[in-house]
């Protein structure tokens, strides 16, 4: 539930037995320091002390150590994008509500991505969903293309925690270390805002209709990638302030 201003009148009357209008509603919430405001979802599932630990003590100490083996620090997440995305808003006419023609198809593809806090990224598209051999495929390709030892980041879809996978992981544990984000927090994931602003781009360029979906995407992630400054900017979001704090930046 949302508190609206028919909300809060209806619960006034309810309490005081006093109708207000909803201007005067609305200048007394203001007078208290209150004003209107976007929600952010959290899964009521999260467990928020379980998130305070691993800001606070799990994550910095998987810093201190990869900084001891000299490790590459990586997050990792995959998303789906696909044609009929939420419209954003445009200009128009008053009283005349805009019409986007759309194709009626639904295309769509899926890409799963790491990025380093130093402005690196490693991406794959492919298509259907993440399954435990996809993911092993794009964890070889990740060991192939970095030297050394690697620390990742990422969260628990059944992909990243099937048998084959903790097999894999301990068979190369000489190299790869996975690390699990606390359950139903993809904010403290910086590997989120790649998403976030690779479907803004289709906002702001949307596909033609004669272009090929899956080339648009993977070229967009391609632009993505080799901006190492926009890469490092994810990090800088508000919501993982916690890496940045670890990292001592």
């Amino acid at each position: 539930a949302l508190w609206t201003l028919p909300l809060v009148r209806h619960l006034i009357r309810k309490l005081f037995g006093i109708s207000f209008h909803k201007t005067s509603i609305s200048r007394i919430l203001e007078q208290i320091g209150l004003t209107p405001q976007k929600p952010v979802r959290r899964a009521y599932r999260r467990d928020d002390q379980e998130c305070a630990r691993w800001m606070s003590r799990d994550f910095p100490a998987i810093v201190r150590a990869a900084r001891k083996r000299q490790s590459t620090l990586l997050f990792e997440d995959e998303t789906g994008v696909h044609e009929d995305g939420p419209l954003g808003t445009t200009w128009g006419a008053k009283g005349q509500t805009p019409m986007v023609r759309v194709t009626g198809t639904r295309r769509r593809i899926n890409v799963i991505s790491v990025i380093s806090p130093r402005g690196r990224l490693w991406l794959r598209c492919y298509r259907g969903r993440l399954n435990a051999a996809q993911f092993i495929v794009f964890l070889q390709a990740v060991l192939r293309d970095i030297k050394g030892q690697i620390d990742m980041i990422l969260e628990r879809p059944p992909a990243h925690v099937a048998g084959s996978v903790t097999t894999f992981a301990q068979e190369h544990s000489d190299r790869l270390r996975l690390h699990f984000l606390p359950g139903y927090a993809p904010e403290l994931n910086p590997d989120e805002h790649v998403w976030t602003y690779l479907k803004g781009m289709f906002r702001r360029d949307p596909v033609h209709m004669d272009e090929d979906f899956d080339t648009a995407v993977n070229r967009s992630m391609r632009r993505i990638q080799s901006d190492r400054s926009l890469v490092e900017s994810f990090f800088g979001k508000p919501e993982v302030d916690y890496v940045r704090a670890a990292l001592h930046w």
